[in-house]
């Protein structure tokens, strides 16, 4: 008798993803875009240490989301082990936000527009179970 292993469905696959949204972050889409290409894909732990090297102000603020996405995916699994899992960013994504608009005086009367750029990011991670050994 031969006996398959069950596939995960998508209800068991929502128990183990954890999604953060963050709006109105100050800093322009094109140079968080910059970051979010080198850690998609990636283990969460690993993608850290990347963001931990790298000099940008968005290395900070995406560290910060993928620490938050962490910890609500703790609350909502609670009773499991966090160590038996490894956790991959499944989707990120970064969105144009807002746009704050002024003008500036210039040279010969004339006035320059200053466009603040916001930005929007969503993450989605994941928990894989670990099937190795722990520690050896």
């Amino acid at each position: 008798m031969i006996i398959k292993n069950k596939k995960q469905t998508k209800s068991d696959l929502s128990d183990l993803r954890s999604v953060v949204n963050m709006k109105k972050i100050s800093c322009s889409p094109r140079k968080l875009r910059l970051i979010t290409d080198l850690i998609r894909t990636e283990k969460v732990e690993d993608s850290i240490l990347k963001l931990n090297f790298i000099k940008k102000k968005g290395s900070i603020l995406i560290k910060k989301i993928l620490l938050s996405a962490m910890a609500n995916w703790k609350k909502k699994n609670f009773e499991k082990d966090i160590y038996n899992y490894n956790f991959y960013i499944e989707k990120i994504l970064v969105n144009k936000g807002t746009q704050f608009k002024k003008i500036r005086p210039a040279h010969k009367g004339i006035g320059v527009k200053i466009r603040k750029r916001y930005s929007n990011i969503y993450i989605t991670i994941i928990g894989k179970i670990n099937y190795g050994t722990y520690g050896t």
